[in-house]
């Protein structure tokens, strides 16, 4: 029994031998089935056109097939390939007429067979590979799949061969959002690619004066789970298949074109662009969730040469208003049918937002955890855009500086933003990604200024996250010290030479501050070698007249780099309960190495007016050099970090004894020797954070930590040498099971009742 084929095969170029064949993959494919090496597969007939730009082959292949199909695919399936001279994409189609709609089937006009998509790969990669055994065993399994109901990609792309160029319309997500009155959207050419369509909403009161195209978001019933099974090339054609799909597009079309007739600039502007046709199929995949399918359709007229041949418009003859103006018909009956005018298909890209980013990134949803970003430079701008393209966060930006040319070569901004806030810039682009508008306060958080002070406490206290960017040891302790609970407070920053990002995190538990973690990452710094010159300031570059106009020198491609690391470390931070210090450093060959210890608990001994903090880290190290030493006693200095304006003291690092040191069971005598060298050595690789704060020393074992009578005149003969410098006397005592006793002693010490201490 002959079967039959669709009828664009006879009428598809002329028969030819097989040898004829000029492509060169269609030879290689005629040579190999004729050669019997392929299994289950026949050569029917070969056709080209008179031109012999294009070759077919007509090929019976034999299906694998279930017993329970899932489509009425057969044992025997007749499909053309076509192949073009110029090295194009080989076409697969299905001649049986009435081969069943599936997935994974390219898109072809409503006079052609079906086109099946047997490779996704992009061609310029799947040709480099291309052989006729593996483009066979494709077309093969593409045919079993089918009929076992394996094919599972609901997107249906235009054939190659017959849409070889098609126009390509990027539309906003917001387009698709049912509304009573929709925004009005137009699209324009990109002048640097004409098949580039550009949508966009018009502003209320603006004009869009050189938009080509009206676009018409239509969206198919939900009861209607269809999709348009072939391309239509006219828009009667269209009208048929949408109708199938609760869509009346003749309806729609005359309310529009009516709505838009007038004489005014803004119907002008309307009627002379083409229409853009949006449709929205709303398709379930296997796991139940439901997506749009986007098919898109560019009319060759002008809108308002739509509206004549649909019979409810007429040119503007008279010599009111613009002769390029179209006005409504009024005492005639308009035409029910929908003209036959010629479309042309277009692919859909749905604009980049927050929904598309966090599923590209692998998200299940978008991020909206109320962010504050405090900090809009270098290293500010890049995680805040490097986290809006993952869909993240509801932003809140602030900082006070603006954009100057030096800044090109590190911030995400673009030289088009030079003079401008960096805050404005950044909250630009970053509500550009996520498609919606972000808030920023121009100002100081330090020192805001009156009108914005209390619009700025309120952003902090509704955050649930808090970004210090600012490379500013003062912003950072100023957001330690915000009312708890609130946000998760996280601050980032470069070391002075650019080779490193440090991430300071506090955890789910507010009790570890960003101060706490400020002492032990200086700790950090302190006791890991490879971070022994990690605080080494270099030279920087002058960029103006002032003595304070200087920048690091940092390459684009360090910060970038160094920014792409901190990214997802502050997600991978917040993700986790505990409070981290962590430090990655770029090494030669552009390795990276990370020093990385989890926050400390802290305990916090408020001694009159000020405050003394230490970590358990700090007790265990005074512990572990207390029992080096026992019987003895031992003891050394402590380093740490003051703030005189808080009134408090960060205790992070103890000195062991100096060599010249003497103890015994009831006493020890701190010595000297070596000791001021490792104390400027502590400072300098701190940056002058940490300084000398104190002293400590142990007691025997069984013995109290209570202060004996040297203890006390030794903190008498501290306060007398501290005085000059602000800072009250520290002495710590270690005893038994990890005790340490603080005590502080100063002139002015205030209790809380106000009495002197």
């Amino acid at each position: 029994m002959t079967a039959v084929l669709h009828p664009w095969w006879p009428a598809f170029g002329q028969p030819v031998a097989p040898d004829a064949v000029t492509p060169d993959a269609a030879q290689a494919v005629v040579t190999y089935v004729l050669s019997g090496s392929a299994p289950a597969v026949t050569l029917v007939g070969t056709r080209q056109t008179d031109n012999s730009a294009l070759a077919a082959l007509h090929l019976d292949i034999e299906v694998e097939r279930p017993q329970d199909l899932a489509v009425s695919v057969r044992s025997v399936e007749p499909v053309a390939l076509v192949f073009g001279m110029s090295g194009e994409q080989p076409t697969v189609l299905a001649l049986r007429p009435d081969f069943p709609e599936t997935m994974h089937q390219n898109w072809t006009p409503d006079d052609m067979p079906r086109a099946l998509c047997v490779d996704d790969r992009p061609w310029a990669e799947a040709r480099l590979t291309f052989t006729p055994v593996d483009f066979i065993r494709r077309i093969q399994l593409w045919l079993a799949k089918a009929a076992r109901g394996e094919l599972h990609d609901t997107a249906q792309p235009l054939e190659p061969l017959f849409f070889s160029d098609p126009a390509t319309i990027i539309l906003p997500a917001a387009a698709l959002t049912p509304a009573d009155r929709p925004a009005e959207l137009v699209g324009h050419l990109r002048n640097e690619h004409e098949t580039i369509i550009v949508t966009e909403f018009v502003r209320s009161g603006g004009n869009s004066p050189d938009s080509q195209f009206v676009v018409v978001p239509l969206r198919a019933a939900p009861q209607g789970m269809q999709r348009l099974q072939r391309a239509p090339q006219t828009l009667d054609a269209l009208a048929q298949q949408l109708q199938r799909c609760g869509i009346d597009l003749g309806a729609e079309l005359r309310a529009r074109v009516i709505e838009w007739a007038g004489l005014d600039a803004t119907a002008v502007r309307r009627l002379q662009a083409r229409i853009a046709l949006v449709v929205a199929f709303p398709v379930a995949g296997d796991d139940g969730r439901q997506a749009d399918d986007l098919r898109a359709f560019i009319t060759h007229d002008s809108a308002g040469d739509v509206g004549v041949a649909l019979g409810v418009l007429a040119r503007n003859d008279s010599d009111v208003g613009s002769g390029s103006g179209y006005v409504r018909m009024v005492g005639v009956a308009a035409c029910t049918a929908v003209p036959g005018l010629p479309i042309s298909p277009a692919d859909v890209h749905l604009g980049f937002d927050r929904a598309v980013g966090a599923m590209i990134s692998g998200q299940a949803q978008p991020d909206r955890r109320r962010c504050v970003l405090v900090g809009a430079g270098s290293l500010g701008s890049q995680l805040a855009v490097n986290l809006a393209r993952e869909g993240r966060f509801d932003w809140t930006m602030i900082d006070h500086d603006s954009l100057l040319p030096h800044n090109l070569a590190r911030h995400a901004l673009y030289p088009i933003d030079v003079g401008r806030p960096k805050v404005v810039g950044l909250a630009h682009r970053v509500g550009a990604l996520l498609g919606e508008p972000v808030r920023f306060f121009q100002a100081s958080i330090l020192h805001p200024r009156e009108e914005l002070a209390a619009d700025i406490d309120a952003a902090l206290a509704g955050a649930e996250i808090i970004i210090d960017a600012s490379a500013s040891v003062a912003v950072s302790r100023h957001l330690a010290d915000l009312p708890r609970p609130g946000a998760r407070r996280l601050s980032v920053f470069f070391n002075p030479a650019g080779t490193a990002v440090v991430l300071l995190a506090e955890g789910a538990d507010p009790d570890i501050t960003l101060r706490d973690l400020e002492a032990q990452y200086h700790r950090l710094v302190q006791t890991d070698p490879q971070l022994a010159a990690h605080l080494q300031a270099e030279a920087g570059i002058r960029y103006s007249g002032s003595c304070r106009a200087a920048t690091n020198r940092i390459p684009a491609a360090r910060a970038a780099l160094l920014s792409a690391i901190a990214s997802p470390a502050i997600t991978d931070a917040l993700s986790a309960p505990q409070a981290a210090v962590r430090v990655w450093t770029l090494g030669d060959n552009n390795t990276v190495s990370l020093s990385a210890q989890p926050g400390s608990p802290v305990r916090r001994i408020a001694c009159g007016d000020w405050t003394v903090t230490y970590d358990q880290e700090l007790a265990d190290q005074i512990a572990a050099l207390r029992a080096a030493g026992l019987p003895r006693e031992t003891g050394g200095v402590l380093l740490g970090i003051t703030d005189t304006s808080r009134r408090t003291v960060h205790i992070v690092f103890a000195l062991p004894a100096p060599q010249d040191s003497t103890g015994s069971v009831t006493a020890f005598e701190r010595g000297v020797s070596g000791l001021a060298d490792s104390v400027t050595a502590a400072a300098e690789r701190s940056l002058h954070q940490v300084r000398y704060v104190g002293e400590w020393h142990s007691h025997p074992r069984g013995s109290s930590t209570r202060p004996s009578a040297t203890d006390i005149r030794q903190l008498c003969w501290l306060t007398e040498e501290l005085e000059s410098e602000g800072v009250p006397a520290l002495m710590v005592i270690a005893g038994d099971d990890g005790e340490l006793r603080v005590l502080l002693a100063g002139r002015d010490f205030q209790l809380p009742g106000g009495d002197a201490a």
